[in-house]
């Protein structure tokens, strides 16, 4: 089973927080379909380890139904033993959010739509998921310009000395901090005026910082992130399936945990 990661967003300024999640398990239906789809979702919520939100989704068509079924082994034609305003739920997809890190993984790409409906319609604000791009030139390539960079400069050899960002000095009359969490803002920036450039050039003094997201947005104005961090573009469990070819959530659960800790 392959989990992809994204970036989670509020409002489009924000990530999304523990208490945010906190809100969405207290408050979220744990049953939900969404204006006018066709799936019914059955959703399983919790919060491990006050750091991780953990979604598990059993779903299936709620329209599409006949009423008999056919017996494998004699090929009968007999009555359905449920009826239509029963749902079987066969599919499953699985979610989790790390508050930490504030990555998002997920285990099937298409239910992007889904969870941005579910948690937004939950708690009545905008929640947008991100790609995360692990080539600079995929990046490039799916924006038009350039909005600013997100990063955390530490205190180390690289950092001392560097002249891409100006330290924070100790204004406070204290000693310098031994990281600090920025984010910078600019008008859009072209892409092929100047962004890429600028993207290049914070490629090249990366050992002075941490965590570093580069933030554009695309033809449609979406906003779009690259983050310089994260090589990994996704993670690969081994679950195993029961006589139903249904996966254990709770054994999902806990491989994908065992990595992300």
């Amino acid at each position: 089973m392959k989990f992809c990661n994204f970036l989670l967003r509020v409002e489009g300024i924000r990530e999304a927080s523990l208490e945010d999640m906190k809100d969405v398990v207290a408050k979220g239906n744990h049953i939900f379909r969404p204006q006018k789809q066709k799936f019914l979702y059955s959703i399983d919520m919790d919060i491990i380890e006050n750091r991780f939100f953990w979604m598990s989704c059993e779903y299936d068509d709620a329209v599409r139904f006949r009423d008999y079924v056919i017996d494998k082994g004699t090929g009968e034609r007999m009555p359905n033993p449920r009826s239509k305003d029963q749902v079987e739920p066969r599919q499953q997809f699985f979610a989790c959010y790390d508050t930490k890190k504030h990555f998002l993984y997920m285990s099937d790409f298409n239910k992007k739509g889904f969870v941005e409906q579910y948690l937004s319609d939950t708690l009545q604000k905008e929640f947008k998921i991100n790609n995360i791009y692990t080539s600079v030139d995929d990046f490039c390539k799916n924006i038009k310009a350039i909005r600013g960079f997100q990063y955390t400069q530490v205190d180390n050899v690289f950092s001392r000395g560097g002249t891409l960002f100006s330290q924070v000095g100790n204004i406070w009359g204290q000693d310098l901090p031994s990281k600090v969490q920025l984010k910078i803002s600019y008008g859009d920036i072209p892409v092929h005026g100047g962004g890429r450039a600028l993207i290049d050039r914070v490629y090249r003094h990366r050992e002075e910082f941490e965590d570093v997201i580069v933030i554009g947005c695309d033809d449609c104005g979406i906003e779009q992130t690259f983050d310089f961090s994260s090589v990994l573009k996704h993670l690969v469990i081994q679950p195993t399936k029961d006589e139903n070819e249904h996966f254990n959530p709770t054994e999902v659960r806990d491989l994908l945990l065992s990595n992300l800790r």
